[in-house]
């Protein structure tokens, strides 16, 4: 159900005059008798530049909260977040069973977004015509990124007798575990397959969607994987089992590699926690969602 923008402001302007505390928020006083609340927000670089905006917006509406936010990568949001570390964790992947099991099923999950993760090649490859026109398989992708596909021409004898060279993401990035999850081959996840666990060792290492695009695309025979916001003509995104990722095709899920973005908090929000998430539910956050490149939940 959409949420009421107004209502959603009067409730954050509201909270500027009280003396409450939410869960997990500092409060000071400043020398003027004026209350101060900061919290403090960690996880997923993929989640960070909305979050950051939202959080800047919200600090002018609402002068006496001051929010950090900072991108240490999905692994680390929840971790942080079940530590009681942060006041809220933001993960482009979905919570794991043994998360929930660490957190004692206190995790509660508020999913503000949708990407796709698109499969990208250099917009300058000496094949680029053919793979933007003919795409690939998920089987194809899942067997160039475990090693089984070495060279173009494994894909399609047309292609050119050249290396793959395969970029990932670190360990503990949201965008790389949702990868490694949703690229199957006969039913086994990429994540799982020990070819894929031993060739990862060699790929080219990034530390961000914006490093893997312009790694990719400085190669002329790079191959990776970004979220479908950070897509620009210098890659091309290559349509996967006939589907190019785009806004329609992951809402109405039919593009295969595709996922929702996360918020988390130990706990039922409240207080200004609770005020912020609903600031994002909002008109402006979900403006600023499309305007990053991502997918709103409502238009």
């Amino acid at each position: 159900m959409k949420k009421n923008g107004l209502a959603i402001l009067m409730v954050a302007i509201g909270l500027i005059g009280g003396t409450f505390i939410g869960w997990g928020i500092t409060a000071v006083l400043t020398p003027g008798g004026t209350q101060i609340v900061t919290f403090e927000i960690t996880g997923s670089t993929t989640c960070e530049p909305v979050i950051t905006t939202c959080s800047e917006q919200f600090m002018v509406l609402n002068p006496n909260v001051d929010i950090s936010v900072t991108g240490t990568g999905s692994g680390s949001g929840i971790s942080d977040t079940i530590s009681g570390l942060n006041d809220i964790g933001m993960s482009s992947r979905n919570i794991k069973p043994d998360e929930n099991v660490t957190a004692a099923g206190t995790l509660i999950d508020y999913k503000f977004a949708k990407d796709g993760i698109a499969v990208i090649i250099d917009a300058d490859h000496p094949n680029a015509a053919w793979l933007e026109s003919n795409g690939l398989t998920m089987d194809q992708v899942f067997l160039i990124y475990n090693g089984t596909y070495d060279t173009w021409d494994d894909i399609d004898g047309s292609l050119v007798f050249d290396s793959i060279d395969c970029y990932t993401r670190a360990d503990g990035s949201g965008t790389r575990a949702t990868y490694e999850e949703l690229v199957t081959y006969l039913g086994e996840e990429l994540g799982d397959n020990p070819g894929y666990s031993t060739a990862v060792t060699g790929y080219t290492l990034v530390a961000s969607n914006s490093l893997m695009v312009q790694g990719v695309a400085s190669n002329n025979y790079g191959f990776g994987y970004c979220g479908l916001g950070y897509v620009d003509t210098s890659i091309i995104a290559v349509p996967v089992d006939g589907i190019a990722p785009s806004v329609s095709t992951v809402l109405d899920d039919s593009y295969p590699i595709s996922r929702s973005l996360h918020l988390l908090t130990n706990g039922p929000a409240s207080g200004w926690v609770q005020a912020f998430l609903d600031f994002i539910y909002g008109p402006y956050g979900q403006k600023v969602v499309a305007d990053e490149g991502f997918i709103r939940l409502w238009f």
